[in-house]
């Protein structure tokens, strides 16, 4: 990537590879379902009181960690106004992408007539993979994104098909994005190079 297409990608992309902001999330949930899983801890035998307490912590450690990560990006690398019109102004996407939500729009209408809750895991694995028709973005990130995506569309079909409980859906799920987001939070630290006191991205 040349010095152009990177200072373009880092102006459309800047806050878009912060998703390690989310990170806890996604740790707690899946922490939180191998607790389910392996050491049989239902919500019925803990209470309500239990689920909301353990919400509402996993609530104010993101918040925090959010705050934090917001003020870690803001003072090593800057900050940069957000362009209310960058998702519409983003590169024209070519045939596959036209061809590829035609195809789930079709699904979709049958699932619905069908199948009404069979349609949403895939649909959110085609959410995820948006970045992977992306050409701004550098090839290793389509490829991350597009792998994740199919990586959840495979465990749904897992589910579906060897009758499994679910534990395979939300685990890859819920490692998928984690995993995401540490990339995209490497991507950006080689992108914006070393540290800088007073940078302004």
């Amino acid at each position: 990537m040349d010095q152009q297409h990177r200072l373009l990608f880092l102006t459309h992309r800047y806050y878009d590879l912060q998703s390690l902001r989310f990170a806890p999330v996604w740790a707690a949930l899946l922490a939180l379902g191998a607790a389910v899983k392996w050491l049989k801890i239902s919500s019925t035998a803990l209470g309500p009181a239990a689920d909301w307490s353990v919400c509402l912590a996993v609530l104010a450690v993101e918040g925090l960690w959010y705050w934090m990560a917001s003020l870690y990006y803001q003072r090593r690398f800057g900050w940069l106004k957000p362009d209310p019109l960058r998702l519409i102004n983003q590169r024209r996407r070519g045939p596959l992408f036209f061809l590829f939500w035609t195809s789930m729009l079709a699904w979709a209408v049958y699932c619905g007539l069908h199948q009404s809750n069979a349609f949403f895991p895939y649909l959110l694995a085609a959410l995820m993979s948006q970045p992977m028709f992306d050409a701004e973005n550098p090839p290793l990130r389509r490829i991350a994104y597009g792998l994740g995506g199919l990586l959840i569309a495979a465990a749904a079909l897992a589910n579906r098909f060897a009758h499994l409980d679910g534990w395979v859906y939300f685990s890859s799920l819920c490692a998928v994005m984690l995993a995401l987001g540490v990339a995209d939070h490497m991507l950006l630290l080689s992108l914006l190079g070393p540290a800088s006191e007073e940078a302004d991205a």
